[in-house]
């Protein structure tokens, strides 16, 4: 679970709260930590920024590219 207690999460209250629920922060689909994420570096993403992993492939490529 990402660190809600991060100066942007402050500022974004509605995105802190999706995460605290269990959903993306950017999509807001429901987030299963357990089966969700590809790899560890898409779990620490998630972590940092609240983003499901289909979000992080589009924010970043899929596979890192």
């Amino acid at each position: 679970m990402p660190d809600l207690n991060k100066p942007a999460f402050k500022i974004y209250k509605q995105v802190a709260k999706r995460i605290s629920s269990g959903h993306c922060a950017t999509c807001n689909a429901i987030i299963h930590p357990n089966t969700e994420f590809r790899d560890a570096l898409s779990v620490r993403e998630y972590e940092i920024s609240g983003m499901c992993q289909e979000c992080q492939d589009s924010v970043f490529g899929e596979d890192g590219d």
